[in-house]
């Protein structure tokens, strides 16, 4: 899938995930930090985005716990459901920045 030019920071989620890559971005899920319109129950659930929203941080990686029990579990899903290790893209956003991510990622 081709990136747009422009790509919104709110479109990368807490746990590392780019949303736009995701097969339910826009079907009709928008992303976690835009909204809750559309999204399935899992999604409604995320344990990770209700985690953030508590400690008021943008991205698992700026959390001095970060990687959480819980941030590994997600990611060890994630790598078997869609092979997407979660884990190594936050850590990616915390050393590079979210900036560089999202120009890197067009």
């Amino acid at each position: 899938m081709k990136m747009p030019e422009n790509i919104d920071s709110k479109l990368l989620a807490p746990c590392g995930v780019n949303c736009i890559s995701c097969e339910r971005f826009e079907n009709p899920c928008v992303g976690c930090l835009i909204g809750d319109d559309g999204k399935n129950k899992a999604s409604l659930k995320c344990r990770i985005k209700a985690c953030f929203d508590t400690k008021n941080f943008s991205y698992c990686g700026r959390c001095s716990e970060f990687p959480c029990p819980l941030m590994k579990k997600h990611s060890k899903k994630y790598v078997k459901r869609h092979d997407l290790n979660t884990l190594e893209s936050a850590k990616r956003i915390k050393t590079t920045g979210i900036g560089k991510i999202m120009a890197q990622d067009k």
